[in-house]
Protein backbone atom coordinates (compact mmCIF):
# COMPACT_ATOMS: atom_id res chain seq x y z
CA UNK A 1 0.00 0.00 0.00
CA UNK A 2 2.74 2.30 0.63
CA UNK A 3 4.58 1.79 -3.03
CA UNK A 4 0.95 2.68 -4.37
CA UNK A 5 0.72 5.53 -2.40
CA UNK A 6 4.61 6.70 -3.18
CA UNK A 7 4.13 5.60 -7.06
CA UNK A 8 0.66 7.55 -7.19
CA UNK A 9 2.27 10.93 -5.26
CA UNK A 10 5.67 10.60 -7.67
CA UNK A 11 2.94 10.88 -11.06
CA UNK A 12 1.00 13.44 -9.65
CA UNK A 13 3.98 15.65 -8.80
CA UNK A 14 5.01 15.55 -12.16
CA UNK A 15 2.14 16.46 -14.10
CA UNK A 16 1.56 18.97 -11.58
CA UNK A 17 5.40 20.35 -11.86
CA UNK A 18 4.80 20.38 -15.22
CA UNK A 19 1.38 22.74 -15.20
CA UNK A 20 2.70 24.67 -12.87
CA UNK A 21 6.00 25.11 -14.24
CA UNK A 22 8.44 23.38 -11.61
CA UNK A 23 12.33 23.50 -12.76
CA UNK A 24 12.42 27.31 -13.55
CA UNK A 25 15.13 28.54 -15.53
CA UNK A 26 17.13 25.33 -15.27
CA UNK A 27 14.51 23.61 -16.73
CA UNK A 28 14.89 20.56 -14.34
CA UNK A 29 18.40 20.19 -15.00
CA UNK A 30 20.76 18.80 -17.52
CA UNK A 31 20.64 14.92 -18.36
CA UNK A 32 22.34 14.86 -21.05
CA UNK A 33 23.58 16.13 -24.59
CA UNK A 34 22.71 15.11 -28.16
CA UNK A 35 25.71 16.07 -30.55
CA UNK A 36 26.71 18.79 -27.95
CA UNK A 37 23.09 20.12 -27.07
CA UNK A 38 21.99 19.77 -24.18
CA UNK A 39 18.97 18.21 -23.02
CA UNK A 40 16.85 18.53 -20.18
CA UNK A 41 14.74 16.64 -16.86
CA UNK A 42 11.67 18.61 -17.75
CA UNK A 43 11.45 17.17 -21.11
CA UNK A 44 11.70 13.55 -19.80
CA UNK A 45 9.78 13.94 -17.20
CA UNK A 46 6.87 15.40 -19.55
CA UNK A 47 7.22 12.31 -21.77
CA UNK A 48 7.31 9.64 -18.86
CA UNK A 49 4.42 11.18 -17.78
CA UNK A 50 2.78 11.04 -20.91
CA UNK A 51 3.40 7.64 -21.34
CA UNK A 52 2.70 6.37 -18.14
CA UNK A 53 -1.07 8.22 -18.38
CA UNK A 54 -1.72 6.45 -21.59
CA UNK A 55 -1.17 3.34 -20.28
CA UNK A 56 -2.96 3.49 -17.15
CA UNK A 57 -6.04 5.02 -18.80
CA UNK A 58 -6.14 2.54 -21.36
CA UNK A 59 -4.22 -0.87 -20.48
CA UNK A 60 -4.51 -0.98 -16.47
CA UNK A 61 -7.18 -3.42 -16.31
CA UNK A 62 -5.97 -5.37 -18.50
CA UNK A 63 -2.13 -5.56 -16.87
CA UNK A 64 -3.58 -6.42 -13.69
CA UNK A 65 -6.25 -8.74 -14.89
CA UNK A 66 -3.97 -11.12 -17.52
CA UNK A 67 -0.67 -10.13 -16.59
CA UNK A 68 -0.85 -9.65 -13.04
CA UNK A 69 0.50 -6.18 -13.09
CA UNK A 70 -0.79 -3.36 -10.77
CA UNK A 71 0.51 -0.29 -12.37
CA UNK A 72 -0.14 1.31 -8.99
CA UNK A 73 2.32 -0.81 -7.55
CA UNK A 74 5.95 0.47 -8.09
CA UNK A 75 7.33 -3.02 -7.59
CA UNK A 76 4.87 -4.89 -9.65
CA UNK A 77 5.05 -2.35 -12.72
CA UNK A 78 8.98 -1.72 -12.67
CA UNK A 79 9.08 -3.46 -16.06
CA UNK A 80 6.39 -1.24 -17.55
CA UNK A 81 8.22 1.87 -15.58
CA UNK A 82 11.43 1.15 -17.34
CA UNK A 83 9.91 0.75 -20.66
CA UNK A 84 8.09 3.94 -20.03
CA UNK A 85 11.55 5.41 -18.63
CA UNK A 86 13.47 3.95 -21.91
CA UNK A 87 11.06 5.57 -24.23
CA UNK A 88 11.09 8.89 -22.56
CA UNK A 89 14.55 9.10 -22.53
CA UNK A 90 14.26 8.51 -26.71
CA UNK A 91 11.84 11.07 -27.35
CA UNK A 92 14.23 13.29 -25.49
CA UNK A 93 16.86 12.72 -28.06
CA UNK A 94 14.78 12.04 -31.03
CA UNK A 95 13.51 15.66 -30.11
CA UNK A 96 16.91 17.08 -30.37
CA UNK A 97 17.29 15.58 -33.77
CA UNK A 98 14.55 17.24 -34.80
CA UNK A 99 15.43 20.27 -34.16
CA UNK A 100 18.81 19.79 -35.00
CA UNK A 101 17.77 18.30 -38.65
CA UNK A 102 14.69 21.16 -39.06
CA UNK A 103 17.83 23.59 -38.57
CA UNK A 104 19.97 22.30 -41.45
CA UNK A 105 16.69 23.43 -43.43
CA UNK A 106 16.38 26.40 -42.50
CA UNK A 107 13.20 25.34 -40.31
CA UNK A 108 12.41 27.01 -37.49
CA UNK A 109 9.52 27.78 -34.67
CA UNK A 110 8.90 30.70 -31.84
CA UNK A 111 5.50 31.35 -30.41
CA UNK A 112 6.59 33.53 -27.77
CA UNK A 113 2.52 33.52 -26.22
CA UNK A 114 3.03 30.14 -25.83
CA UNK A 115 6.55 29.90 -24.64
CA UNK A 116 5.76 32.96 -21.94
CA UNK A 117 2.54 30.71 -21.19
CA UNK A 118 3.62 26.73 -20.99
CA UNK A 119 5.95 25.05 -18.77
CA UNK A 120 8.72 24.67 -20.70
CA UNK A 121 8.72 20.84 -21.30
CA UNK A 122 5.03 21.36 -22.99
CA UNK A 123 6.11 24.05 -24.84
CA UNK A 124 9.01 21.83 -25.90
CA UNK A 125 6.60 19.48 -27.34
CA UNK A 126 4.54 21.51 -29.18
CA UNK A 127 8.10 23.50 -30.48
CA UNK A 128 9.01 19.47 -31.85
CA UNK A 129 5.72 18.86 -33.48
CA UNK A 130 5.56 21.68 -35.24
CA UNK A 131 9.42 21.52 -36.34
CA UNK A 132 8.25 17.74 -37.43
CA UNK A 133 4.87 19.01 -39.32
CA UNK A 134 7.35 21.17 -41.33
CA UNK A 135 10.27 18.60 -41.93
CA UNK A 136 7.06 16.20 -43.85
CA UNK A 137 6.83 19.25 -45.99
CA UNK A 138 10.35 19.63 -46.73
CA UNK A 139 11.14 16.64 -47.02
CA UNK A 140 7.88 15.76 -49.18
CA UNK A 141 8.99 18.67 -51.47
CA UNK A 142 12.38 16.90 -52.06
CA UNK A 143 10.78 13.55 -52.93
CA UNK A 144 8.61 15.18 -55.15
CA UNK A 145 11.18 17.31 -57.33
CA UNK A 146 12.94 13.81 -57.51
CA UNK A 147 10.01 12.16 -59.05
CA UNK A 148 10.22 11.66 -62.78
CA UNK A 149 6.91 10.96 -64.50
CA UNK A 150 7.56 8.93 -68.10
CA UNK A 151 6.04 11.39 -70.48
CA UNK A 152 4.27 8.16 -72.43
CA UNK A 153 2.46 8.12 -68.70
CA UNK A 154 1.36 11.95 -68.82
CA UNK A 155 0.34 11.84 -72.07
CA UNK A 156 -2.06 8.61 -71.62
CA UNK A 157 -3.73 10.30 -68.48
CA UNK A 158 -4.34 13.36 -70.67
CA UNK A 159 -5.70 11.20 -73.62
CA UNK A 160 -7.64 8.98 -71.26
CA UNK A 161 -10.53 12.03 -70.17
CA UNK A 162 -8.92 15.05 -72.89
CA UNK A 163 -12.24 17.22 -70.74
CA UNK A 164 -10.35 16.66 -67.35
CA UNK A 165 -7.15 18.53 -68.45
CA UNK A 166 -8.76 21.41 -70.93
CA UNK A 167 -9.80 24.31 -68.83
CA UNK A 168 -11.00 28.29 -68.98
CA UNK A 169 -9.62 30.79 -66.48
CA UNK A 170 -12.26 33.61 -65.71
CA UNK A 171 -12.51 36.23 -63.39
CA UNK A 172 -16.22 37.49 -62.07
CA UNK A 173 -17.71 40.23 -60.44
CA UNK A 174 -20.63 38.73 -57.87
CA UNK A 175 -23.56 40.98 -56.72
CA UNK A 176 -24.09 38.47 -53.49
CA UNK A 177 -27.61 38.27 -52.00
CA UNK A 178 -29.82 35.93 -50.64
CA UNK A 179 -31.72 34.03 -53.59
CA UNK A 180 -34.56 33.13 -51.32
CA UNK A 181 -35.53 37.03 -51.03
CA UNK A 182 -37.73 37.92 -54.17
CA UNK A 183 -36.67 41.74 -53.14
CA UNK A 184 -32.78 40.92 -52.11
CA UNK A 185 -32.70 38.89 -55.63
CA UNK A 186 -34.58 41.57 -57.84
CA UNK A 187 -31.83 44.62 -56.14
CA UNK A 188 -28.98 42.43 -56.94
CA UNK A 189 -29.68 41.65 -60.25
CA UNK A 190 -30.64 45.18 -61.11
CA UNK A 191 -27.17 46.25 -59.65
CA UNK A 192 -25.65 43.45 -61.98
CA UNK A 193 -27.46 44.99 -65.57
CA UNK A 194 -25.87 48.74 -64.26
CA UNK A 195 -22.08 47.43 -63.85
CA UNK A 196 -23.03 45.77 -67.39
CA UNK A 197 -24.00 48.82 -68.49
CA UNK A 198 -20.75 50.36 -67.89
CA UNK A 199 -18.73 47.45 -68.86
CA UNK A 200 -20.63 48.26 -72.18
CA UNK A 201 -19.93 51.70 -71.90
CA UNK A 202 -15.93 50.79 -72.10
CA UNK A 203 -15.47 50.46 -68.69
CA UNK A 204 -12.61 48.55 -67.20
CA UNK A 205 -13.42 45.33 -65.37
CA UNK A 206 -11.00 45.13 -63.21
CA UNK A 207 -11.61 48.27 -61.96
CA UNK A 208 -15.48 47.57 -61.34
CA UNK A 209 -14.86 44.41 -59.83
CA UNK A 210 -12.95 45.96 -57.65
CA UNK A 211 -15.98 48.71 -57.05
CA UNK A 212 -18.45 46.34 -56.95
CA UNK A 213 -18.25 42.41 -56.36
CA UNK A 214 -18.60 40.72 -53.33
CA UNK A 215 -16.02 38.20 -53.77
CA UNK A 216 -12.32 37.70 -52.08
CA UNK A 217 -11.53 37.96 -55.87
CA UNK A 218 -12.30 41.27 -56.18
CA UNK A 219 -8.73 43.05 -54.50
CA UNK A 220 -7.18 41.13 -57.62
CA UNK A 221 -9.94 42.77 -60.20
CA UNK A 222 -12.08 39.78 -60.17
CA UNK A 223 -9.16 37.45 -61.51
CA UNK A 224 -9.86 33.70 -60.05
CA UNK A 225 -6.59 31.90 -60.71
CA UNK A 226 -7.78 28.35 -61.22
CA UNK A 227 -8.48 26.79 -64.10
CA UNK A 228 -12.16 25.09 -64.43
CA UNK A 229 -12.91 22.10 -66.28
CA UNK A 230 -16.08 21.30 -68.24
CA UNK A 231 -16.94 19.04 -65.08
CA UNK A 232 -17.08 21.85 -62.89
CA UNK A 233 -13.85 21.24 -60.99
CA UNK A 234 -10.63 23.15 -60.76
CA UNK A 235 -8.10 21.52 -63.38
CA UNK A 236 -5.95 18.56 -61.21
CA UNK A 237 -8.31 19.03 -58.02
CA UNK A 238 -11.74 18.10 -56.68
CA UNK A 239 -12.52 21.92 -55.91
CA UNK A 240 -15.55 22.77 -57.48
CA UNK A 241 -17.58 25.51 -58.89
CA UNK A 242 -21.16 26.97 -58.86
CA UNK A 243 -23.11 24.53 -62.42
CA UNK A 244 -24.63 27.88 -63.41
CA UNK A 245 -20.74 29.68 -63.45
CA UNK A 246 -19.39 27.39 -65.13
CA UNK A 247 -22.19 26.87 -67.95
CA UNK A 248 -21.37 30.87 -68.26
CA UNK A 249 -17.90 30.48 -68.52
CA UNK A 250 -18.42 27.80 -71.30
CA UNK A 251 -20.53 29.74 -73.51
CA UNK A 252 -18.09 32.59 -73.63
CA UNK A 253 -16.71 32.43 -77.78
CA UNK A 254 -13.74 33.69 -76.88
CA UNK A 255 -11.10 35.07 -74.59
CA UNK A 256 -11.89 38.85 -73.57
CA UNK A 257 -16.00 38.57 -73.39
CA UNK A 258 -17.91 38.39 -70.91
CA UNK A 259 -21.46 37.82 -69.94
CA UNK A 260 -24.29 39.64 -71.50
CA UNK A 261 -26.91 38.74 -68.90
CA UNK A 262 -26.17 38.25 -65.17
CA UNK A 263 -25.24 34.73 -63.93
CA UNK A 264 -27.87 33.54 -61.17
CA UNK A 265 -26.09 31.04 -58.62
CA UNK A 266 -27.38 30.31 -55.13
CA UNK A 267 -23.90 32.84 -53.99
CA UNK A 268 -25.72 35.63 -56.09
CA UNK A 269 -25.48 36.97 -59.63
CA UNK A 270 -22.53 36.71 -61.51
CA UNK A 271 -20.57 39.04 -64.64
CA UNK A 272 -18.48 36.74 -65.76
CA UNK A 273 -14.92 37.06 -67.95
CA UNK A 274 -12.81 34.71 -69.82
CA UNK A 275 -9.44 35.53 -69.10
CA UNK A 276 -7.73 32.49 -70.85
CA UNK A 277 -8.37 28.66 -72.32
CA UNK A 278 -5.97 25.77 -72.03
CA UNK A 279 -6.55 23.10 -73.76
CA UNK A 280 -4.79 19.98 -76.00
CA UNK A 281 -1.99 18.71 -74.78
CA UNK A 282 0.80 20.45 -75.30
CA UNK A 283 -0.83 23.22 -73.34
CA UNK A 284 -1.94 20.96 -70.31
CA UNK A 285 0.58 18.52 -69.93
CA UNK A 286 2.55 20.28 -67.08
CA UNK A 287 -0.33 20.43 -65.05
CA UNK A 288 -0.93 16.57 -65.68
CA UNK A 289 2.92 16.10 -65.01
CA UNK A 290 1.89 17.67 -61.76
CA UNK A 291 -1.22 15.54 -60.78
CA UNK A 292 0.60 12.30 -61.56
CA UNK A 293 3.50 13.20 -59.08
CA UNK A 294 2.13 12.00 -55.83
CA UNK A 295 4.23 11.51 -52.61
CA UNK A 296 1.80 10.06 -49.77
CA UNK A 297 2.14 11.39 -46.35
CA UNK A 298 3.06 7.93 -45.64
CA UNK A 299 5.96 7.81 -47.68
CA UNK A 300 7.09 10.95 -46.32
CA UNK A 301 7.24 9.87 -42.82
CA UNK A 302 8.58 7.06 -43.50
CA UNK A 303 11.54 9.05 -44.89
CA UNK A 304 11.78 10.91 -42.56
CA UNK A 305 11.74 8.34 -39.91
CA UNK A 306 15.05 6.85 -41.76
CA UNK A 307 16.90 10.18 -41.90
CA UNK A 308 16.24 10.33 -38.03
CA UNK A 309 17.03 6.79 -37.28
CA UNK A 310 20.58 7.83 -39.82
CA UNK A 311 21.25 10.72 -37.47
CA UNK A 312 20.36 9.16 -34.34
CA UNK A 313 22.77 6.07 -35.59
CA UNK A 314 25.78 8.42 -35.82
CA UNK A 315 24.88 10.84 -32.94
CA UNK A 316 27.21 11.78 -30.25
CA UNK A 317 24.46 11.15 -27.26
CA UNK A 318 25.99 11.32 -24.03
CA UNK A 319 23.80 10.26 -20.56
CA UNK A 320 24.02 12.06 -17.70
CA UNK A 321 21.49 10.45 -15.40
CA UNK A 322 20.91 6.48 -13.91
CA UNK A 323 17.67 5.33 -14.82
CA UNK A 324 15.32 4.72 -11.50
CA UNK A 325 13.78 1.80 -13.30
CA UNK A 326 14.96 0.61 -16.68
CA UNK A 327 17.85 -1.92 -16.79
CA UNK A 328 19.96 -2.15 -20.17
CA UNK A 329 20.42 -5.54 -21.08
CA UNK A 330 24.38 -6.30 -20.96
CA UNK A 331 26.22 -8.97 -22.11
CA UNK A 332 29.79 -9.67 -20.23
CA UNK A 333 31.45 -7.54 -22.72
CA UNK A 334 28.80 -4.84 -21.98
CA UNK A 335 29.98 -4.97 -18.37
CA UNK A 336 33.22 -4.49 -18.42
CA UNK A 337 32.55 -1.37 -20.93
CA UNK A 338 30.21 0.16 -18.66
CA UNK A 339 32.55 -0.29 -15.87
CA UNK A 340 34.81 2.38 -17.77
CA UNK A 341 31.95 5.26 -18.59
CA UNK A 342 28.92 4.85 -16.72
CA UNK A 343 27.23 7.84 -17.42
CA UNK A 344 27.46 7.50 -21.03
CA UNK A 345 25.00 5.82 -23.59
CA UNK A 346 26.44 4.39 -26.83
CA UNK A 347 24.75 5.83 -29.85
CA UNK A 348 23.99 2.83 -31.82
CA UNK A 349 22.24 1.41 -28.09
CA UNK A 350 18.33 0.10 -28.58
CA UNK A 351 16.30 2.35 -26.90
CA UNK A 352 13.14 1.33 -28.66
CA UNK A 353 10.29 2.08 -26.46
CA UNK A 354 6.76 0.15 -25.36
CA UNK A 355 3.92 2.94 -26.82
CA UNK A 356 3.65 0.98 -29.77
CA UNK A 357 -0.07 1.98 -29.33
CA UNK A 358 0.59 5.26 -28.68
CA UNK A 359 -0.51 8.25 -31.27
CA UNK A 360 2.85 9.68 -30.33
CA UNK A 361 5.89 7.42 -31.52
CA UNK A 362 8.24 6.47 -28.81
CA UNK A 363 10.84 8.03 -30.19
CA UNK A 364 9.33 11.36 -30.70
CA UNK A 365 9.76 11.20 -35.06
CA UNK A 366 7.25 11.79 -37.59
CA UNK A 367 4.14 9.30 -37.70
Amino acid sequence: MLKKLLLTLVIILIGSCLFAGCGSDNHGGVIGTVNGEKVYRDEMDYFFAYYYQFYYDNYYSIYKQYMGVDMLDEESAATLLGDYENSAWRAVVYAALIKQTAAEYGITYEDNYLKDLLPWGNYQTIKISSLNSQLLEAVKGEMLSQLVVPGSDIEAAYQADPAKWDGRQTSHILIQCDVTDPEALAAAKAEAEEVLAKLNAGGDFAELAQEYSDDGSAEQGGKIDAYINSYGNEVGTENGYYEEYVAGAYALAKVGDYSQEPVLSSAGYHIIKLDDVRAGFDQTKDIVAASLKTISDDAAAAKLNEMLDAAYAKANIQQKFSFRYYVEETTEDDTAADDTGAGEQDSDGDHSGAADDSTVNDDGSAE
